[in-house]
C-alpha cells in the first residue's frame, strides 16, 4: 500500500508543476492525433465508467445473483459500496487538490451522455479509480484483461480531453491503494478467523 500511496502523493504534488502540465498536454495532443476514429468508442467507454452507470449495474448484478442463489454471498454489494466510497473520495479530492482539467481546446465532446459531478478540478480520475477496482476484483483470473480494461479507460479519458495523464495516473494509484487496503483487511480478517 505504501508504494501506491507514495506515487499518488508525488503525482498530487507534481500535478501543479509546469513540467507536469507540459507532459499532460503532450500526452493528450499525441493521443488526439488518432482523431476522429476513436471518438465514439472512447465516448462509450467513458460513459460506462460513469458512477451513475457502473454502481447501479453492480448493485443490479448483485440482486440478480442473490435472487437466483439465495445462499450466495453479497460480495457484489460490498463492491458497490466500495465503488461508492471511492467515488465520494475522488469527488472530495477534486475540491481539495488544485489541478484544473483540460481546457476546451483539448476536449472532444462526441457523445454528450452521462451526468458529471461539477467539480472545480480534475485530480484524481474517478473513472480510472472505479475501473481499477472493478476490473481487478472482478477479473481475478484474467489479470491481463483487467489491465487492458484499465488502460483502455485511461486512454479514452485522456484522448477525449476529460482528464490529463496525471489525473488518470492518480486515479490508478488511488485505486491500487484501495485494493491493497482491501487485501490487508482480508488478510487480517482471515488470520482472526483461523485463531478463533
Amino acid at each position: 500500500m505504501g508504494g501506491a500511496l507514495i506515487v499518488f502523493g508525488a503525482l498530487m504534488w507534481g500535478s501543479s508543476l509546469p513540467m507536469m502540465h507540459r507532459l499532460d498536454e503532450a500526452a493528450t495532443t499525441w493521443l488526439q492525433r488518432a482523431a476522429p476514429a476513436p471518438d465514439y468508442l472512447a465516448s462509450v467507454v467513458v460513459f460506462l465508467g460513469n458512477a451513475e452507470v457502473i454502481i447501479p449495474a453492480v448493485v443490479l448484478a448483485a440482486g440478480l445473483i442473490w435472487l437466483r442463489r439465495r445462499d450466495s454471498k453479497l460480495g457484489l454489494l460490498w463492491l458497490a459500496a466500495g465503488l461508492s466510497l471511492a467515488s465520494l473520495l475522488a469527488v472530495t479530492l477534486k475540491y481539495l487538490i488544485i489541478h484544473p482539467g483540460p481546457t476546451a481546446q483539448f476536449q472532444r465532446s462526441v457523445i454528450p451522455i452521462g451526468l458529471h459531478a461539477g467539480t472545480p478540478y480534475s485530480f484524481p480520475s474517478g473513472h480510472t479509480l472505479r475501473t481499477t477496482l472493478l476490473a481487478w476484483i472482478s477479473l481475478r483470473n484474467a489479470r491481463w484483461l483487467a489491465g487492458l480494461l484499465i488502460l483502455g479507460m485511461m486512454t479514452a479519458l485522456v484522448y477525449l480531453g476529460d482528464h490529463w495523464l496525471s489525473d488518470v495516473l492518480g486515479g490508478l494509484c488511488l485505486g491500487w491503494v484501495f485494493l491493497e487496503t482491501r487485501g490487508a483487511f482480508r488478510s487480517v480478517q482471515s488470520r482472526n478467523c483461523h485463531r478463533g
